[in-house]
Parts: structure tokens; sequence; C-alpha cells
């Protein structure tokens, strides 16, 4: 409403202005024409002094031409521009042509690229409303993250279900440059106009296993069947594991206790082996298998010195639920 009242007394004073003008020319025209009446009656009386006197129908020639003369005056009343150019607008009066030159005599600001309705060249024959829209375009750059790829290889020689790094992966990065147009500080249109990868993605390579494990022993004979066989050949012997005495005490005893029953040589067929339960691959990364392929074939001093090592590396998060039964971490 505060926008409509000021539109108002903006185009208000602007036609006060104009009837001025106005005023202002008529005063003049009358001016003027009492001075021609005034020149006349002075010729006139010139002519009587020195004896040359009109003929009877100068008088009325003189009025005809004075009047022919008031006809060709024509007034040109002001026009009232009312410019809005964003959030602001504003009134007045001008004489221009047309809508370029009157926004020039007003003083308003703008370009080659800027909007002007109506158009630049429309002649002004009566009070007229003009919108000005700024019209700018900028450049901008953006940088965006190109992803990299993860590429597997087969590695023989690496356990099959494990997988190695071999090269870390690295993100790239691309640079686009865009032309932006705003319309009185509002963006409008936004166009890509060059597009350039300043770095290259680096590929992930990871080593992927396919070595199968090997076989599974046969299962550990029964004891009816080991004392059995213990009597009736002398050359028999036990397996490594039944060989050593296994401790009787202390943590591990303890831990062996609670993953296998403390049985250093069970293989349940279940992918873990021996009293401290190892999978093969966990056996083979501690370095077990320079005692034995598998952790069951191993003596329980073995499997304590190859735990050792597991848990020099990660502690007893290892063995998780009994070493928390245990309360060893």
């Amino acid at each position: 409403m505060a926008r409509v009242k000021k539109n108002r007394l903006a185009r208000g004073i602007a036609q006060v202005l104009a009837l001025a003008l106005v005023l202002g020319g008529l005063v003049a025209f009358v001016v003027t024409q009492r001075g021609a009446e005034a020149t006349a009656s002075a010729q006139r009386a010139g002519d009587v002094a020195t004896g040359e006197t009109a003929g009877p129908g100068s008088d009325l020639e003189s009025s005809v031409l004075q009047l022919e003369r008031a006809s060709r005056v024509t007034v040109d009343l002001p026009k009232v521009v009312t410019v809005t150019s964003g959030p602001y607008t504003r009134s007045f009066a001008t004489q221009a042509v047309n809508i370029e030159q009157a926004l020039r005599e007003g003083g308003v600001q703008f370009d080659d690229d800027d909007t002007i309705t109506p158009a630049r060249d429309t002649p002004i024959t009566e009070d007229v409303d003009v919108t000005v829209q700024r019209v700018d375009t900028t450049t901008e750059t953006t940088t965006e993250s190109l992803p990299f790829e993860t590429v597997e290889v087969e590695d023989e020689d690496l356990a099959e279900g494990r997988t190695t790094v071999l090269a870390e992966g690295r993100a790239g990065e691309q640079v686009t440059t865009w032309t932006v147009t705003t319309v009185d500080g509002e963006e409008t249109d936004r166009e890509a106009t060059a597009t350039e990868t300043v770095r290259e993605p680096v590929q992930r390579r990871l080593a992927v296993g396919t070595q199968e494990p090997e076989p599974a022993p046969a299962p550990a004979p029964s004891r009816s069947t080991t004392e059995s066989s213990s009597e009736s050949s002398s050359s028999a012997s036990a397996s490594p594991a039944s060989q050593a005495t296994a401790p009787t005490s202390g943590a591990w005893q303890a831990l062996a206790q609670c993953e296998s029953g403390g049985n250093w040589s069970i293989n349940t067929g279940n992918g873990y082996y021996g009293g401290l339960q190892f999978s093969a691959s966990s056996w083979a990364g501690a370095g077990g298998t320079q005692y034995a392929p598998l952790p069951h074939q191993a003596t329980p001093a073995e499997q304590i010195a190859t735990a050792e090592v597991l848990r020099a590396n990660g502690g007893w998060g290892h063995w998780p639920a009994c070493s928390a039964q245990l309360g060893l971490r």
C-alpha cells in the first residue's frame, strides 16, 4: 500500500510540473501577442506621421495575418513517465520523443543488456509506465569429485576368502565453468561453458585369494581304538599334540578349556582347529605353519606360541567370547 501511495504522489508531482510548463508556454504566447500588437500600433502611427496611409483593407489584412500566425502556434504538453526498476519506482515529466530519450533525460541508468518495456524506440504520445529490468551475466566455477573404481585381481597364492589391498584408490577432481544470468538480482539461467578434469581418479586394486584350503585330516581315532592299536602294535605313535603335556593352569589353559573343552587336538570340521580354535587363515597369518599345516596338528606349546603372536597384534579380542567370560579383557 505504501508503494502505491508513493507512486501516486510521484505521478501527481510530475503532472503538476507538466501543468506548470503549459502555463508558462501560454504566458509566453500572450506576451508575444501583446508585443506584436504594440509593434503594429507603432507602425501605423509612423505611417500617419509620414503621410503614408494604408489602404482601406490594411487593418483587415493585418488581423487576418495575426490570426494565421496564432493558428500556427501549437502547444506540446509534457508527458508523465513512471519508471519501475526492481523495488524502486519514480515519475517525471518529459517532452522526449521516445522511451530511450526520456530515460536519459530522467537520469535513469541502463545498458545494452537491460530489458526495457515498452521498447526503447517507442514514441511517447501519452503518459506511460516503463519497466527497466537489470540483466547481468557473470562467470562461476564449481569443483566436483570424481569417484574411483575398485578392481579385484585373483591371487592363487592367497587363501580363498581373503583380500589384500594392492593399491589405495584416490578420487579425481573436475572443474566446471558456468555462465550465470540474473534479472534484477535473481538467477534466471545457468549454462556450463567448459569442463576440465584437473585430476584423474586412481583405481583401488584388491587381491582376492583363490587358493583352496587343504583338506581336513581324517578324524582322530577313538580312545578305545587308540588303546587297541597301542596294544597290538608297538610301532604306532600318537598325534603330535598328544605327545606333549598340555598346561594344567594359566590363562591359555583356561582359554582352551572354554574354547575346545581343553582338547588341543580337536578338529570338529567347523573350520576351527586345536585347543584355542584357530582358523586356518589366522594360523597361517601368525606363522603357525612353521610348526604344522593346521593348528590341531601342532603341540600345545606351539599353539600357545602362535597365539602369543596373535595376542600381540590384536589382544585377547581374537577370542572375544571366552576372553570376556574369563575376564581377560
